[in-house]
């Protein structure tokens, strides 16, 4: 392949996923759908010496479709504020500040920014009673000047209360719990979650969603990207649900994508890693500085998060350890972590953690491999099944500094082809 500024590529998706059983699609089972121009990903390589990112995201931005923002349109962009910690531990406030501006520069109305912490530092639960503060936490990690200066508004979902500040999501399959005794209802594979969760109000209250992940291993789940995303769309007692009744741990949060209130509003999904987390993680764990920094771009949530597993892979391999945290690994033991999660946060944050599901405990999970490759990676896998099967090809458009190391690492797991 010959080396120029901006590459088009093809990644092969459908190497070793189509062979996996329940991943076809309903209406052509053998024969997995193409991929279309909107469904591509944008990827950007930036080294350091370059200067302020910014300018790599306005070059990624700048090739996606936009066609979906009208003038005067109101956006929520979702961050990954999980603590306190900076940028990799959250999103890159200079990911907020490129974001905003470009919903800005073609038009946005409102443009509010948000997120609720993880429940080891902010909680809010049935009767009012809240601990810690997700704005608190913006303003350690510089997230929160990044949102006022960008002239967006910051929101908080614990802040709009237990019951006003949620909603019910309107989950793509059926659940369990569900009194509806239709056919249509009842038809069809069931939902992984007993019960549907609660979700932050705001997300019915825009015209657009789009969401800015970071790169990072995760102790509990692999990794966090696009898809985990969501877990802090959660009320406190559907969060408990969800690692209490932890054997579906990772197609729980993928299923919360493909709820009604956020696929018919999500747009657009940019990751922006000045630095990733490579173990450990979601907060603390072994993190290098990433040169070349990566900006990667998709209207398409699954395939975003396809290229992003791949990269982080390989940053893994490539990056050299900048700094070592707390940080347990991923592996064997996170389903043991897990359950010790679930059974201190009550103790650490004060508060009782429960849920209705708390009578069905099921704290052990298989950790998944998913380093090799989609097949292997349960929320990709049962996301590509709730979008009806998986594109032959994720068609990858490269700008910046075209780095040929990490397209020969992805294309040992997802072969890479010139168009």
């Amino acid at each position: 392949m010959t080396v120029t500024r901006r590459r088009f590529l093809q990644l092969s998706a459908a190497s070793g996923l189509l062979a996996m059983p329940g991943l076809s699609s309903p209406s052509s089972p053998s024969s997995p759908s193409p991929s279309s121009a909107a469904d591509g990903v944008r990827l950007g390589f930036f080294p350091q010496a370059r200067g302020p990112i910014e300018a790599g995201v306005d070059e990624v931005l700048a090739g996606v479709d936009w066609s979906w923002l009208k003038a005067g349109d109101s956006v929520f962009v979702k961050l990954a504020c999980n603590s306190g910690e900076v940028h990799p531990a959250t999103t890159s406030p200079a990911a907020v500040r490129a974001m905003v501006r470009a919903l800005k520069d073609r038009g946005a109305g409102r443009v509010v920014v948000g997120d609720q912490s993880g429940v080891a530092s902010v909680r809010l639960i049935k009767d009012g009673r809240r601990s810690g503060s997700t704005r608190e936490l913006f303003q350690r990690n510089g997230l929160y000047q990044a949102i006022v200066d960008s002239g967006a508004e910051v929101h908080c979902f614990e802040e709009h209360g237990f019951q006003d500040g949620y909603v019910m999501a309107a989950l793509p399959r059926q659940t369990p719990s569900s009194s509806s005794t239709s056919s249509a209802a009842t038809a069809g594979p069931p939902s992984v979650w007993q019960r549907q969760p609660f979700i932050a109000r705001i997300v019915t209250e825009v015209d657009h969603i789009v969401y800015l992940p970071r790169l990072s291993a995760h102790t509990l789940c692999g990794y966090t990207h696009g898809h985990k995303l969501a877990v802090g769309f959660l009320r406190d007692d559907a969060r408990h649900a969800m690692h209490n009744d932890a054997g579906t741990i990772y197609e729980k949060y993928t299923e919360l994508n493909y709820c009604t209130q956020i696929q018919q509003r999500l747009r657009l999904t940019v990751t922006v890693a000045e630095a990733v987390i490579t173990d450990g993680g979601p907060d603390g764990g072994r993190i290098a500085r990433a040169d070349p920094r990566l900006v990667l771009a998709s209207r398409h949530l699954a395939n975003h998060d396809a290229v992003s597993v791949g990269l982080l892979t390989w940053a893994q391999d490539r990056f050299a350890l900048q700094a070592r945290t707390v940080g347990l690994p991923f592996g064997a033991w996170s389903s043991l972590t897990n359950l010790a999660f679930v059974s201190t946060v009550g103790l650490s944050t004060g508060l009782p953690w429960t849920s209705d599901d708390s009578d069905r405990a099921d704290h052990a999970y298989a950790a998944h491999d998913f380093g090799a490759g989609i097949a292997a990676d349960r929320g990709l896998r049962y996301a590509y099944e709730l979008l009806g099967g998986m594109p032959t090809r994720i068609a990858v458009d490269v700008v910046g500094s075209v780095n040929d190391d990490a397209l020969a690492w992805l294309s040992r797991s997802l072969p890479v082809q010139p168009t």
